[in-house]
């Protein structure tokens, strides 16, 4: 499935990717059912899920499914995608070029709905009614200086294949992967006028039936790296720019430069992230502390889409291998406690060295720590760093009034004084440590 390739040069354009999280860990009813519509067909591919080994990879969230197309446009054919709105709290669809960048995305409330339509994702409009189509424009090349309405730019030239994915975040209580609605259909117009649907239309594109690959990186590269310890005994928590920082700023502390922030593995337009590593040599397990951003609730079935007053449309929290990009486990939002000061308390670790108070009774959520570490041994002729972690927070779409997003963060080093008390703050522990705060531990935690 992986592709390892010598892309030095595209380093520099390598970040988080497939991205946004869940909760699989703690005491919550599975809140997404085993899907019962038809979950790929010849155009679309997945889904990406963390039940799958053939597809956890590019660091993707726990609370979103993930799906893939790979085709390429003929000379003067028009592709549409005609769809329902899922029931859950986003949806987009984003273009890719060819180093695996984003191109383009259009998310759910910039699309103009069917006549007769509703959009769910409006602010105020109901969510659940039952009339909730959209139809979209997939046009080829660069997205132009005005775009059109409805329209997707896939970014492919001169017969280049194009690369989209498709996402759905939180479906509701009770509903599947997909939200509750079928997977997009496509409708191909070929230049004589002639127009296609399914199969039809997959042959006459040209699709690729096979998950997407991602380039790791190279393993002599990273195992030079890995000499240093990325971890620090005081987590500290910096804004993604692109894989080469990383590299240069967390593995050999070159951090005072200007880096370019540049999404890669198939990331996702309307998501900018935060990021730690951590070792459990150091302590076994980790507290995070910090304060999450109002976002529209809708787990529940909630009859409007509500988000005048909210800062982001989504949080999350992951535990990743950081080489293999495979996600553990994860935390979004309205599964998470909230202590009576306004704040979350996080614990993540193994599981066998969990406490006995790191439970929602006692206002604590547990975060699994990957068993693999790393996930070096991917690699062939590698070993995992089996105390390494990886710690991503994601913020999507933030609100224009709400200024300490990941998003508004601009250079290395500004993210306390961008994000305040919205920028996580960890410490380590050991089991005996964190137990003797005894439940409800955020009222003896310093932080």
């Amino acid at each position: 499935m992986f592709k390892t390739i010598n892309f030095i040069a595209c380093l520099s354009l390598m970040t988080f990717g497939l991205s946004a999280c869940g909760n699989n860990s703690n005491e919550e009813v599975g809140l997404v059912t085993p899907p019962v519509a038809e979950t790929s067909d010849c155009f679309w591919q997945g889904p990406y899920v963390i039940e799958n080994p053939e597809t956890n990879f590019a660091y993707p969230d726990t609370g979103s499914s993930y799906w893939s197309a790979k085709y390429t446009l003929p000379e003067g054919a028009t592709l549409r995608i005609k769809g329902d709105f899922p029931y859950a709290r986003y949806m987009s669809i984003n273009s890719y070029k060819t180093d695996a960048s984003p191109a383009d995305a259009i998310s759910d409330s910039s699309i103009i709905p069917n006549k007769n339509a509703v959009n769910p994702f409006v602010d105020g409009n109901i969510r659940n009614s039952p009339n909730r189509a959209y139809t979209l424009t997939i046009a080829a090349g660069d997205v132009p200086t005005i775009r059109t309405a409805n329209t997707l730019y896939d970014a492919a030239k001169d017969g280049e294949a194009a690369v989209l994915a498709y996402r759905v975040y939180v479906p509701n209580k009770g509903k599947d992967l997909l939200g509750g609605v079928s997977l997009p259909k496509i409708e191909l117009t070929t230049r004589q006028g002639q127009v296609l649907n399914g199969e039809a239309a997959c042959m006459a594109l040209n699709t690729e039936n096979k998950i997407l690959t991602i380039p790791l990186v190279p393993a002599d590269t990273y195992a030079q790296a890995r000499k240093n310890n990325p971890a620090k005994e005081i987590p500290i928590w910096r804004s993604s720019y692109n894989m080469a920082y990383t590299l240069q700023c967390d593995f050999y502390g070159i951090c005072d430069t200007n880096p370019v922030r540049r999404v890669a593995f198939y990331a996702n337009l309307n998501n900018q992230y935060i990021a730690t590593f951590l070792d459990r040599s150091i302590k076994p397990i980790v507290v995070i502390r910090g304060k999450i951003p109002t976002v529209p609730k809708t787990l529940n079935g909630e009859e409007r889409f509500d988000s005048k007053n909210t800062q982001l449309r989504y949080w999350s929290m992951c535990q990743n291998e950081f080489y293999s990009q495979k996600v553990t486990d994860c935390l979004y939002d309205e599964n998470i406690t909230i202590n009576p000061d306004g704040k979350y308390t996080i614990v993540t670790g193994l599981e066998r060295d969990r406490p006995s108070n790191a439970t929602k009774a006692c206002g604590v959520e547990f975060l699994k720590w990957p068993e693999n570490g790393d996930g070096f041994s991917i690699a062939q002729g590698h070993t995992d760093h089996k105390n390494d972690a990886r710690v991503i927070v994601r913020n999507m779409l933030p609100s224009s009034h709400f200024h300490n997003a990941v998003q508004n963060t601009q250079t290395p080093g500004d993210e306390q004084a961008i994000m305040g008390e919205y920028l996580p703050q960890a410490q380590y522990y050991t089991q005996a440590e964190f137990e003797a705060l005894g439940c409800n531990p955020y009222q003896k935690l310093n932080f």
